[in-house]
């Protein structure tokens, strides 16, 4: 049975933000949906309505019986997220043993993997938990022993049982991960978090799942040796990429790292571990088409970008060109991140050796995937795009995302089967496809070449340094690792290198027209025919002749006329 589905949101007479979500029984034995009141602060309200629907659906998913109720607990840590808390807390029985308590949580852990359980009396719960551990392994031992006397158990299956197998470790990795990268503001692990648990998913599709005692020096370096030579993909005889082997090679370290240290594996690092080869061979082939063709967008593309973009597809491309933001970065992107006509404090402009004013704008942000510090001097344009993009938004909360979707959700919210947002990605291609009706050679570079061709920009106007800064790499100096330790980043140069980066694409500018954040017509009439129809009234055809030309009909040819022309004449449209 499904639950209301509200487009508005209103509050009630005690100031709140209500939703009715899932279903329940009355006090009379009739069904009524439950009634959650999520707090006065719209955006914190919808991501609380989030986290209870997603919860609801696991309800849904795993209901033996019909009506789907809500389950006592459910309902009670459901109120709990309605109250903005994050992490469910399991409170310790009267006369509960701390065995049994230790039990109950981890069945519920099970239970409710969507939800983030903590016990509430953690001195209990570890006691329990060590003493239920311990009444195992005894018990395990002797049915081993037992096995072993009738013969029904080698000295092998017993190694593995008490040192444990690989994916048994790599399933406790994912467990980690999802608890470690766990951020109580998202109600989520984060992109980083979701991307190292699917490397280590695809881990233990590529390698067979053997005893822990069993790897060895020669089987761990066997396991590197796998990815380093790029085995082909999954159902291909196409090898993958030396980037991906590079990620999957840097994921089983971290997952080695950590098995060394998790005390429920018997297991060590091998004494030559950090001599084992793990550098991937450059791939000779790749090599070569990097350096006859460099994958960045060249001046005139980046021209009919802005020229064919909507005002949403613009601001993306701006951030992407004057910030070197990729998808995550523009996604992840905060309104208290964002400065606009605002001048550095003296004691700043000293350190960055650079005067800024009150007409200047800026970035200033960390880098979610590395906790690189950045700043950015903006474009005017791109200063336009994000007055554009505050002005969508209804008393926007400071620590919120400066860009939602049309369901006011974050671009980096991943899908119901826990898979990377591609909304941004899907956006920029959409883009793309407009721009292949009018120019069948336009090059389908992806949304992510944006921040390589403004490094490539940087890199021209600038050196090395300034574009390691520009682009929040870790260390930009690549021969001094120290040079972060003892001085600041020159960001001034930065934005010395982002005032000619401006001037160099003022045809890009130029080409998005007057007014580049008011919404055009429908895209009913391919931009080139836009063009067409005012060349030829320029030349000083009539509407019917233009409307002949160009193949469309005269309301459609005279509509189109009269909204360009009042925008040129500087007159008021809709």
């Amino acid at each position: 049975m499904g639950t209301r589905s509200h487009t508005t949101w209103n509050l009630d007479d005690q100031g709140e933000y209500p939703r009715q979500l899932g279903w329940k029984l009355s006090r009379n034995g009739g069904l009524v949906q439950h009634k959650f009141r999520l707090g006065n602060d719209l955006d914190e309200a919808k991501r609380r309505e989030q986290r209870i629907k997603e919860l609801w659906g696991r309800v849904e998913a795993t209901a033996k019986t019909k009506p789907v109720l809500w389950p006592p607990f459910a309902l009670d840590a459901a109120k709990e997220l309605a109250h903005g808390k994050t992490q469910i807390e399991i409170p310790r029985g009267l006369e509960e043993s701390a065995e049994k308590y230790a039990r109950r949580v981890h069945q519920l852990q099970r239970d409710w993997p969507i939800l983030s359980l903590v016990a509430e009396d953690a001195e209990a719960y570890i006691q329990g938990a060590s003493t239920n551990r311990s009444r195992a392994e005894t018990q395990l031992a002797e049915i081993e022993a037992l096995q072993l006397a009738l013969g029904n158990l080698t000295e092998r299956e017993i190694a593995t049982t008490k040192s444990g197998s690989l994916h048994e470790a790599m399933r406790a990795y994912i467990a980690w991960i999802k608890q470690d990268y766990f951020r109580a503001e998202l109600g989520r692990i984060t992109g980083n978090g979701r991307t190292k648990v699917r490397q280590t998913e695809m881990l233990m599709r590529r390698h067979a799942d053997v005893p822990l005692s069993s790897l060895d020096d020669d089987a761990v370096e066997e396991m590197f040796r796998f990815w380093r030579l790029r085995p082909p993909k999954l159902k291909t005889t196409t090898p993958i990429t030396k980037k991906s082997a590079e990620n999957f090679i840097g994921e089983l370290k971290r997952f080695f790292r950590w098995l060394h240290k998790a005390k429920q594996f018997n297991w060590r690092k091998p004494e030559n571990f950090m001599e084992i080869k793990t550098r991937v061979d450059p791939d000779p082939q790749g090599q070569q088409r990097r350096l006859i063709q460099v994958e960045t967008y060249s001046l005139d593309e980046l021209v009919l970008l802005n020229k064919y973009a909507t005002p949403l597809e613009r601001l993306l491309l701006l951030l992407g060109v004057n910030c070197g933001f990729g998808a995550a970065e523009i996604s992840s992107l905060l309104i208290e991140e964002i400065f606009l006509f605002s001048a550095h404090d003296p004691r700043h402009q000293e350190i960055l050796r650079y005067k800024t004013t009150a007409e200047d704008s800026f970035i200033k942000r960390v880098r979610r995937k590395n906790g690189v510090y950045g700043e950015f001097l903006l474009f005017p344009q791109t200063v336009q795009g994000i007055q554009w993009a505050l002005q969508r938004r209804h008393k926007p909360s400071p620590h919120s995302p400066l860009l939602l979707n049309d369901k006011g959700d974050p671009y980096d919210k991943p899908t119901k089967s826990e898979n990377r947002n591609q909304q941004i990605p899907n956006r920029f291609a959409d883009l793309i496809r407009r721009i292949r009706v009018d120019h069948e050679d336009f090059r389908r570079l992806s949304f992510g070449k944006l921040r390589k061709t403004a490094g490539d920009v940087i890199r021209h106007f600038a050196d090395g340094e300034i574009f390691g800064v520009f682009m929040t790499h870790g260390q930009p100096v690549a021969t001094d690792d120290l040079a972060d330790v003892y001085s600041n980043r020159p960001f001034g140069k930065v934005f010395d290198a982002l005032k000619k980066v401006q001037s160099y694409l003022a045809p890009m500018f130029e080409a998005a027209g007057p007014t580049p954040f008011k919404a055009g017509p429908q895209a009913y009439t391919s931009r080139r025919k836009r063009d067409k129809m005012l060349e030829l009234h320029d030349e000083g055809k009539s509407v019917r002749e233009i409307a002949d030309e160009v193949g469309k009909s005269r309301s459609t040819v005279h509509r189109y006329l009269t909204r360009i022309l009042a925008e040129r004449n500087g007159y008021p449209t809709k």
